[in-house]
């Protein structure tokens, strides 16, 4: 059995939803989301590529910083 990893960028949400189902892919979303601190009441207008897209962006921001010395 082989440890490999797979980068999930880009990602598109459709992706997630063809995957695992549009509930569970907003469920995934929204995890990630709240893993990140970002308030839902602040993007709930906005589209669930979009959200996907900033909360991608938002995490890989946080693991830069994370890993700066």
């Amino acid at each position: 059995m082989s440890n490999t990893f797979q980068s999930l960028g880009p990602l598109e949400f459709s992706e997630l939803e063809h995957r695992f189902g549009k509930e569970n892919a907003i469920t995934i979303l929204r995890t990630l989301e709240r893993f990140e601190g970002v308030r839902e009441e602040r993007v709930a207008a906005l589209p669930v590529e979009e959200r996907l897209r900033n909360v991608f962006r938002l995490m890989k921001e946080n693991i830069r910083l994370q890993t700066r010395h």
